[in-house]
């Protein structure tokens, strides 16, 4: 009987000590599906189906002549996530154009780490929680330009310098097999499925689009895809992850 209160008491230390997240990555594009509607609203829906702790996203207006109101306000609202981050990548038509992230759990504290990049500057939005980080981004779809390589750089350099595990999510505009993946693996585990295909949505043909854990102990429970060709040119992917803190090795 004692060895069973044993057992217990350490399966209770173990699950104290680690917290069971959904983590969530969709590039909406704004609302602009794929049939040529503008809805949010689809986005929002799919948001809601998988119901994710903590969303990452990317490519959305706010205040822009084309859109205008918060979009990443209607779609948390849409959604039912009480909290909405915004990060503004450009000025964009009278307004701002960027990523953001939408939670259940208020954040502790909201940073925005500006990227710049020869075609179009990129950012990292860093939003922390009780017991972790979300990092979300956007990088360069330019292959050529000095953009993805500085702009892993610059997240491994933030990353480096959190006290918490992280989750790293976005639109990577690279495959599995490119420098800047490669570059991400040395200070990061992809947690989603990279040998599935994220984009285009009507008919996927390489994956982009990821979800990595840094600076803890991460063990994947699930990973997976929504597959829905019609409200953005992306899929969403999503994980469910028990996470925790990595033991500090002794000096």
């Amino acid at each position: 009987m004692r060895k069973v209160f044993i057992v217990l008491a350490l399966l209770c230390i173990v699950t104290a000590s680690a917290q069971r997240v959904r983590v969530m990555s969709y590039n909406v594009k704004n609302g602009n599906g794929m049939d040529g509607i503008k809805s949010i609203e689809r986005c929002a829906d799919i948001i809601r189906n998988i119901n994710p702790d903590i969303v990452a996203i990317q490519e959305v207006d706010s205040m822009t002549r084309r859109n205008n109101y918060y979009v990443l306000g209607k779609l948390a609202e849409h959604a039912g996530y009480p909290h909405a981050y915004f990060g503004k990548t450009i000025n964009y038509r009278g307004g701002a154009y960027g990523i953001g992230v939408l939670s259940k759990e208020k954040a502790c504290s909201v940073k925005f780490y500006p990227m710049p990049n020869k075609v179009e500057d990129r950012g990292l939005l860093v939003v922390e929680f009780k017991n972790y980080y979300l990092l979300c981004t956007h990088l360069s779809g330019v292959p050529k330009s000095q953009g993805r390589g500085v702009q892993v750089d610059t997240i491994r350099e933030v990353a480096a310098k959190l006290d918490k595990p992280a989750f790293i999510a976005g639109d990577m505009n690279a495959r599995p097999e490119s420098a800047p993946m490669a570059a991400f693996r040395e200070f990061a585990t992809i947690l989603s499925d990279e040998g599935k295909f994220t984009a285009p949505s009507n008919f996927p043909s390489k994956c982009i689009d990821y979800i990595l854990g840094t600076n803890g102990k991460f063990k994947v429970l699930k990973n997976s895809i929504m597959f829905d060709c019609l409200a953005s040119d992306h899929l969403p992917i999503y994980v469910d992850v028990r996470v925790g803190k990595a033991k500090k090795s002794k000096k």
